[in-house]
């Protein structure tokens, strides 16, 4: 047996795999976390986790699960730790999958705020991730004077401004204002889902239409930005002035909103019309409008033989019963009937069929193919339509 066999029945090693590689503390007071580690390999995963920080604990200590969690705690007065002062330490986890060192920074703050739902905010990354996951709890802390003693104690750089968005009694648009004024975030953005929207109506329906664009925002921050409609489009109207973040949590994804709009057929004259909605600066949504011919004729085929049967297709696109009269001044096209009632769609059958005395000229004459027009007159009740179609009938 080769070497290459025996691997088969080796036992595979564990493989350690850990969710955190860097221990972050910056509080006032005692601080818990947790590191997730799980085995990733084979066999069972075995070890021991040993902090050389002073205040800082793991428990428990030694492990043997292949999928454990390690809480971790802090006490600054046990790591005999003043206000600002940091530590720099190491963590270590020594398994039979290897070894793993984890860097610990920790810095005690002046001051830091306690939540009622449990979270605890000592600057500026913990504020954000707060508002992130509790919006409303966020908002009335942004106005507390306990967040501005935390911006005083961390040295925020802003605080006149700080004081001015305190002031704005829209909290979402301060509060992402801030954010963005803090490099946590970028300004919010929006993207449409569709830059043109074409409608087709028939002939004689005014029936009002009804559309609308989808907006994606960039991120869950503030939005309040103006919705227009370019001024030669008076048959195009918006379901409101503005798009703000309050449309956006109306739909089961946060971050997506519907700009809804109605055409009225009424106010447009002629066949086609186009308008142009406008979603802010920069992102804009083209709208037309086209009503169809009120008749619309084809054959069923390019060309014909000379003897051959052919459909001429009828569309009628008015609201009304449709009288079509067709007429070729050339014997050889014949049809059934002159006249046919037509509903919303129709087939008038004719057949291609020369005379004997035809026949004779087209053997002589070597005639390899005839062209012709079948004429059509339409009535509806008010209106007549007159339409040449061109037919062609040869030997192939």
């Amino acid at each position: 047996m080769t070497p290459t066999d025996l691997n088969r029945f080796d036992h595979p090693m564990p493989i350690l795999d850990i969710d955190t590689h860097h221990i972050t503390i910056e509080a006032k007071d005692s601080f818990d976390g947790k590191i997730k580690i799980k085995n990733i390999g084979g066999g069972i995963l075995e070890g021991n986790i040993l902090s050389r920080c002073p205040g800082l604990t793991f428990t428990p200590e030694h492990f043997k699960s292949n999928r454990k969690t390690i809480h971790f705690a802090f006490d600054p007065k046990e790591a005999g730790l003043g206000v600002g002062e940091t530590i720099n330490s190491m963590a270590y986890i020594s398994t039979n999958a290897g070894e793993v060192d984890i860097p610990i920074s920790i810095k005690t703050t002046k001051m830091s705020i306690s939540t009622t739902d449990g979270y605890t905010i000592a600057n500026l990354d913990d504020f954000y991730a707060y508002a992130l996951k509790n919006p409303t709890q966020a908002k009335r802390i942004f106005t507390d004077s306990e967040f501005y003693m935390l911006l005083l104690a961390i040295g925020y750089e802003y605080m006149e401004v700080y004081e001015s968005l305190h002031k704005d009694a829209n909290r979402d648009r301060a509060m992402d204002n801030f954010f963005i004024l803090s490099g946590l975030k970028s300004r919010t953005t929006l993207t449409l889902s569709q830059n043109q929207i074409e409608f087709v109506q028939k002939t004689d329906d005014k029936t009002i239409l009804y559309g609308y664009v989808v907006a994606t925002r960039s991120d869950s921050g503030y939005v309040e930005t103006p919705i227009t409609i370019s001024e030669d489009a008076p048959w195009l109207n918006v379901s409101a002035n503005k798009l703000t973040a309050a449309d956006f949590m109306e739909s089961r994804e946060k971050n997506i909103a519907n700009v809804s709009f109605q055409i009225t057929p009424r106010y447009i004259q002629g066949a086609y019309a186009r308008g142009q909605i406008s979603i802010g600066n920069s992102n804009t949504v083209e709208v037309t409008y086209r009503r169809t011919a009120p008749i619309i004729l084809r054959l069923n085929r390019d060309s014909y033989r000379y003897e051959d049967r052919g459909i001429i297709e009828v569309i009628n696109n008015t609201s009304s019963t449709m009288q079509v009269d067709v007429f070729c001044k050339e014997s050889y096209i014949r049809f059934f009937s002159r006249a046919y009632p037509v509903g919303a769609y129709g087939e008038i059958p004719f057949e291609v069929k020369l005379s004997a005395f035809m026949n004779a000229q087209r053997f002589f004459r070597k005639t390899p193919f005839m062209t012709t027009d079948i004429e059509i007159k339409a009535s509806v009740p008010g209106r007549v339509f007159k339409k040449k179609i061109p037919i062609i009938v040869g030997e192939w």
